[in-house]
């Protein structure tokens, strides 16, 4: 009977270390990284304490180890959150098939218990320094209390506004980075105003170079459901041109429908506003046939008309400003991760609505 419930204890570790190897792999990882990082702070510590000896023999070196300095407890919280952080790093770029987006959420959440945690336990230990043994001992033990409950305290309160599953992912692929395609298209005039009408000009740019991201979830009756959360594209004006890095490598048949707009307008021909609002409204043959398979297409095509209106009045009030102040458009492709580069990348304007978002003919 025993051999039976061991079977069954090392089946159910084995189907725990399935369902959560990402997390279990990155706790491991950070685990190892506070272990190596640890060792020179204690070798630096234990080097004092042979200093202090040398200097009185007659010392007692177990007082003298709890004198613990403000600098060696600022220098152990330092070690706990590198290890949270290289935790995180770790489970981001472990392959997406190895987890789930519930995985990366509740790595996030485990990270933040245990951060929140050493920075409660170090304001105790720095506000115990200069007290009688006692009361040192006594803020230590309240704090230590804090310590456990409000981090806790926290995680529960969150769950309320931390993102859900998509919105997850999003976080992830802005960390680890991804490929996108990038323009980049010189201004002559770079003024505020000028500004304004380049961004009016790129707005389909940004919208359909954006991606959406989506997970299928089911509820606790059974029924399904999908969220979804956008990756934007992301633009900037830096040295005399605007900079355009999109949230993935837009399919070329698209991208060139968008190309020939600019040129139109960088060239100066005389393209008018129609025509250049139905170029950059026209939606990719894959969104369009989508559309018709699932019996949509005649909401497509009023969509697309209500969209080549809208554009075409926007445009008629900016072409002028256009027309002879754009250069030549630059195209090429980079690893983009947009929290590293500056100036900062500005996100572009989506909907905030889930529906409206998977109605965007985005990257997919």
């Amino acid at each position: 009977m025993m051999w039976l419930v061991g079977l069954m204890m090392v089946l159910m570790g084995l189907v725990f270390l399935w369902a959560f190897s990402a997390v279990l792999i990155s706790i491991l990882v950070g685990l190892l990284a506070s272990a190596l990082l640890w060792l020179p702070l204690r070798w630096w510590r234990r080097r004092q304490l042979q200093h202090a000896l040398e200097l009185n023999p007659a010392l007692d070196l177990q007082q003298e180890a709890q004198k613990h300095p403000a600098l060696f407890y600022l220098l152990s919280t330092l070690v706990v959150l590198l290890g949270c952080v290289i935790m995180l790093t770790t489970l981001v770029h472990l392959p997406q098939r190895m987890f789930s987006p519930e995985q990366l959420s509740l790595g996030a959440g485990i990270a933040l218990v245990i951060s929140l945690a050493a920075l409660i336990k170090l304001a105790g230990n720095l506000l115990s320094l200069g007290k009688d043994a006692q009361a040192a001992a006594d803020i230590k033990a309240g704090w230590s209390l804090a310590a456990g409950i409000v981090p806790m305290l926290v995680v529960i309160v969150l769950i309320f506004f931390a993102p859900h599953t998509a919105g997850w992912m999003v976080w992830r692929e802005e960390w680890r980075g991804y490929d996108s395609t990038q323009l980049r298209i010189p201004l002559k005039r770079n003024d505020a105003e000028h500004q304004r009408a380049a961004l009016q000009l790129v707005r389909p740019v940004l919208e359909q170079g954006s991606r959406i991201l989506s997970h299928r979830a089911s509820s606790r009756s059974g029924s399904s459901y999908t969220l979804s959360a956008a990756l934007p594209a992301r633009y900037r004006f830096h040295e005399g041109a605007l900079e355009l890095q999109l949230a993935g490598l837009m399919p070329q048949e698209q991208l060139n429908v968008h190309l020939q707009a600019l040129v139109s307008v960088v060239e100066g021909a005389e393209a008018g506003s129609l025509q250049l609002a139905y170029a950059q409204c026209l939606p990719s043959p894959e969104w369009l046939g989508r559309q018709c398979f699932f019996g949509r297409g005649q909401q497509a095509m009023s969509s697309l008309r209500g969209c080549v209106q809208t554009r075409q009045s926007e445009l008629a009030a900016v072409l002028p400003l256009l027309q002879g102040n754009l250069q030549e458009v630059q195209i090429g492709w980079r690893h983009f991760r947009p929290w590293l580069s500056l100036p900062r990348w500005q996100a572009a304007l989506l909907p905030e609505d889930e529906d409206a978002l998977q109605q965007l003919d985005t990257l997919r």
